[in-house]
């Protein structure tokens, strides 16, 4: 399942549901927290990640209700980034302000045709608790999401109750580097959607190319170092050519998830290109960078793609480079030596770390084997 088969969902038979009474305040109060189509964060794949184990549950979403379609800020299970709002499930959940609970989808008559029923994802249980910035107004909802009939116990809606609330208050609190909401800040929603990659729900090269220039000026303004990191997949090409390009697509996934929950909130990554992501990490001594990055390399050799098959492991190669902008050093040739960093990390037996500072700092490089 992807976003293009998500984006032609339709179906004459689907009960829509009605627009809330305050829809135009509504839509205002979503637009003005800047989130639409923005990278995917830790703090919120977390809250969704708790849900699907708390529950037991596939799939767990944080779906924002917009004009004309729903989209996810978070979403556990499936790799779509958005559905039309005319069969969105959480369309119907913000008429209310109570949970909306469906124990089986197909013995309801709002839901029994709807195409996300009756094809894939098999929607049968569903709850969905709204989403509230302010007093009925309610954007989106916290949803958990099971192909088999089920009931919801007290325990379980006091657990998402309380998940709700902290996606409100998440959803309230400004937890990116400055750069970070420089850029989204500037930025219309049609320009921020065109600087976001598909597949992982990271910035784009684009996008990342925006966001260094940015972290790069600032990191020179405070006197601060700044670490460029480059990596991508072991034998990538071998991957790909044996399982198929869809496992290979679901490894680079995997990578910006355990990526983001390694990084720091202040940290920022983009997909450089194909199986290559480019890393930024502001303020950041060259042995944190190692440590950082070497909890990332582990915790992939340590998480194989779950296959019919049998596991499938993977790893990475990572190179860094570490420089003061003041010491004359220009982006262009800093990401170059990241990139050859990343390239003796391979040479090297690959499954590697190599972080190296500009000699102005003192020559160092650190090496990680397995």
């Amino acid at each position: 399942m992807n976003n293009k088969y998500f984006a032609e969902l339709r179906s004459q038979d689907v009960t829509e549901a009605a627009l809330p009474k305050n829809e135009t305040e509504r839509l205002k109060a979503l637009r003005a927290l800047r989130i639409l189509d923005t990278p995917i964060e830790e703090r919120f794949e977390r809250i969704t990640r708790i849900v699907c184990r708390s529950l037991n549950v596939p799939i767990s979403a944080i779906s924002l209700v917009d004009e004309e379609r729903q989209w996810f800020k978070s979403i556990q299970g499936i790799t779509a980034n958005e559905t039309p709002r005319s069969v969105a499930f959480c369309a119907h959940a913000i008429l209310q302000n109570e949970p909306l609970i469906i124990e089986d989808a197909t013995k309801d008559d709002r839901f029994c045709k709807n195409p996300l029923v009756t094809d894939a994802p098999i929607i049968r249980f569903y709850a969905g608790f709204p989403i509230s910035i302010s007093k009925d107004v309610r954007i989106g909802t916290l949803c958990a999401i099971d192909n088999k009939p089920r009931e919801i116990t007290l325990e379980q809606l006091e657990i998402m109750d309380d998940l709700r609330k902290m996606v409100e208050s998440e959803l309230k609190t400004v937890a990116l580097s400055s750069a970070h909401i420089q850029l989204i800040s500037e930025l219309a929603q049609a320009e921020r959607a065109a600087l976001i990659d598909p597949l992982t729900q990271l910035w784009n090269r684009r996008g990342g190319e925006q966001l260094l220039q940015r972290e790069w000026l600032l990191a020179k303004l405070h006197g601060h170092q700044i670490a460029l990191v480059m990596l991508d997949i072991d034998h990538f090409k071998t991957v790909n050519d044996t399982y198929g390009h869809s496992l290979g697509d679901t490894a680079i996934r995997q990578v910006a998830k355990v990526m983001i929950s390694v990084l720091r909130a202040s940290d920022a990554i983009c997909r450089w290109g194909g199986d290559e992501f480019l890393c930024i990490l502001p303020n950041c001594q060259a042995s944190n960078v190692f440590q950082i990055l070497e909890r990332a390399r582990n915790a992939i050799e340590n998480c194989p793609i779950v296959t019919p098959s049998g596991d499938i492991s993977f790893t990475l190669s990572i190179g860094a480079f570490v420089t003061h902008p003041s010491d004359n050093a220009q982006i262009e040739g800093c990401i170059k030596q990241a990139d050859a960093a990343m390239y003796e990390a391979k040479m090297n037996g690959r499954n590697q770390i190599v972080v190296k500072q500009s000699s102005i700092n003192r020559s160092e490089t650190e090496v990680c084997a397995e």
